[in-house]
């Protein structure tokens, strides 16, 4: 367990953020609604082009967010990070395979670690490791490093945790908002992040508002939360597969509609760069909110980004007959990292959280001005490398 009592200052200049221009490669192919698929299939990119027509939880696919590493094997990692932020604390729970990090990973040796960052700059960080893995193959769903269990069933629509560890306990309900989960296709190949490096996003748009965490010295706080759960798999070490990663979930809210857009970029050791989107809607229909799925893509000319200036960054996806033809645009400015996480090899993991994102999206024919924007993400850096590389930020000596 450790606790410490000092915040960041590191003055950073916000780059592209997760968001640079896209490859001048040829737009990926958009097939029709279609099932996710399992990570590692040959795919010609997830579901639909613009046509707002996923209007139901695709089956099958709760599937994959159990382990794709066996906890019995020989070689590899695989980690669930579940990424939680509100007034107050921002917490990050990791439910770990071997070291991704190590050359000799062995899945047997599974770690479940929590860490909190409190925003009068405290940072609490407990764990426990050397157990190995569980889950349950079958729904419910569940994976399990002690008595520290995330479960999930077939809906989709809720991911449920309960921790208890060196004198911590806590139960969480994270409601999952939007209809499916998003994998990249770097090189036509689902769940593809990089070569040979997976991650899916099992939850794109979490609300974690039901359940409370209590802390060893007594402290109790109930949540409010805005949340995101990934999951990333490799036989291999990650910092021999990216140089660098990031993930971004941007949302927005409107009087009748509520938006999501996911961005997924990273930096492989070749220079390599993919860019990964995904953006869901819940509208106002006559029953009610509804969510369904507008664009998911992977290294396509849709998505265009420019930098405002040295800290304002503006993302925009192309409009479609569907959005007739209006585009989604984003506008938004990141702070200095909220937490900073280090691996085994020096990889430092940098969360951020804000709230400086306003949108301009369209509803019926005209564009929504939206100033209530956020912005909940994390990126990764390999030791050694320059900061700039991992597309997100650079270090101001």
């Amino acid at each position: 367990m450790f606790l410490r009592s000092s915040r960041m200052h590191r003055c950073i200049k916000m780059l592209s953020l997760l968001l640079v221009p896209s490859l001048a490669l040829s737009s990926t192919a958009f097939a029709q609604v279609i099932p996710l698929g399992s990570p590692g299939q040959d795919t010609a990119g997830p579901y639909n082009n613009c046509s707002g027509t996923l209007t139901s939880r695709p089956t099958g696919v709760a599937t994959d967010t159990l382990p794709k590493i066996s906890p019995s094997g020989s070689v590899g990692w695989e980690r669930w990070d579940l990424t939680l932020d509100q007034p107050g604390v921002l917490l990050s729970l990791r439910w770990i395979q071997g070291d991704p990090a190590s050359h000799a990973s062995k899945p047997s040796n599974g770690t479940f670690e929590l860490s909190a960052a409190f925003d009068n700059g405290t940072i609490y960080e407990t764990r426990v490791t050397g157990q190995k893995l569980a889950f349950s193959g079958s729904s419910p769903y569940s994976i399990s490093i002690g008595q520290n269990t995330l479960t999930w069933d077939d809906s989709q629509a809720w991911y449920n945790t309960s921790l208890n560890l060196n004198g911590l306990t806590a139960s969480i309900a994270t409601e999952s908002i939007m209809l499916d989960s998003f994998l990249p296709s770097a090189g036509g190949i689902a769940g593809q992040l990089t070569k040979d490096l997976f991650c899916d996003i099992p939850v794109t748009r979490g609300r974690s508002n039901i359940g409370s965490i209590q802390f060893p010295w007594g402290e109790e706080v109930q949540f409010v939360a805005r949340s995101i759960l990934s999951h990333m798999f490799a036989t291999k070490p990650l910092q021999t597969l990216a140089v660098s990663f990031g993930i971004l979930n941007l949302r927005s809210v409107g009087t009748q509609f509520t938006d999501s857009f996911v961005y997924e970029n990273s930096r492989a050791p070749d220079a390599s760069v993919n860019n990964a989107f995904y953006l869901g809607r819940a509208e106002s229909r006559s029953t009610g909110f509804q969510p369904y799925t507008i664009y998911a893509g992977t290294n396509s000319d849709i998505l265009s980004v420019s930098q405002i200036n040295s800290t304002s960054t503006e993302a925009q996806l192309s409009g479609c007959s569907h959005t007739n033809f209006v585009p989604f645009t984003w506008n938004y400015t990141l702070p200095s990292p909220v937490l900073e996480l280090t691996d085994s090899a020096g990889g430092i993991t940098r969360f951020f959280a804000g709230t400086a994102v306003s949108t301009l999206e369209p509803f019926g024919t005209e564009p929504v001005q939206v100033e209530s924007g956020t912005a909940l993400g994390y990126t990764y850096q390999a030791a050694g490398t320059n900061a700039a590389g991992s597309l997100l930020t650079e270090e101001q000596s």
